[in-house]
């Protein structure tokens, strides 16, 4: 990711409807979907990726909580949110011991490293029998654009390419859904137009500042979607989501 876009997700993370969106629907399957599987013992979680922190900063009264990221820009802002336990740390080359973890959250990381199934295979060695994947990726190869670019992203899913990354009888599937799906159309048509234009300026990513009613339209349409995820899975979207259970 460039070095900016770690500044503009630290200073917006907090109100932006994107991260507030992602945030309100990833707690809510951690608390339905996983939670209540690991009741009865202390936790112990891995943010893999955390980025500026904000999903890390929250888990912190929950229990064990650790963050991990490449980058020393995203670590310091973290430590800005004061949170203590992190490890700078290569994704693929995570500094912890053979299932000492019953939590792994990997919100929109696993696109960026260049050997996504030894990424997987790291997350189910450090997971305890029994624990939990909980991920996001970005979807849908066509929409590749200078978003993608300045996040340093390797690729944009298929469906069959992210399901392909739990194959070998090592995973369970809990969940497998596309997400941010009212925003589709839209963010199919302004990065299409965009390619199509050729636009010849630094790669930048979409996520800027917009009024406030448009903030709270948007954090409202994904409250929707949020409650639709509680009930059943949601058409195409922007982004993919799944929730894996190491077996074995």
């Amino acid at each position: 990711m460039e070095s900016r876009e770690y500044q503009t997700m630290f200073e917006l993370e907090d109100r932006h409807w994107w991260f507030q969106s992602r945030l309100l629907m990833t707690e809510g399957l951690l608390r339905r979907e996983i939670m209540p599987r690991l009741a009865g013992r202390p936790i112990r979680m891995l943010d893999l990726g955390c980025g500026t922190g904000m999903f890390l900063q929250r888990r912190q009264a929950e229990g064990d909580a650790i963050g991990t990221d490449i980058a020393p820009e995203a670590l310091a802002c973290c430590r800005g949110r004061g949170i203590g336990k992190l490890i700078q740390a290569d994704a693929v080359r995570i500094p912890l011991a053979d299932q000492s973890v019953d939590v792994v959250t990997a919100f929109d990381l696993i696109e960026h490293v260049s050997d996504d199934h030894e990424l997987i295979a790291e997350v189910w060695r450090v997971l305890r029998p029994g624990g939990f994947l909980l991920a996001t990726v970005p979807a849908h190869p066509l929409l590749w654009s200078s978003h993608d670019v300045s996040l340093h992203h390797k690729r944009r899913y298929t469906h069959h390419e992210f399901r392909a990354l739990f194959t070998g009888g090592r995973w369970e599937k809990i969940r497998f859904t596309p997400c941010f799906s009212f925003i589709l159309p839209v963010a199919a048509a302004v990065r299409l137009s965009r390619n199509l234009r050729h636009a010849r300026r630094p790669p930048r990513s979409d996520t800027f500042i917009v009024p406030d009613w448009i903030n709270r339209i948007m954090i409202g349409l994904h409250r929707f979607e949020t409650w639709w995820l509680e009930r059943a899975n949601l058409p195409p979207g922007v982004s993919l989501l799944t929730i894996q259970r190491r077996m074995g």
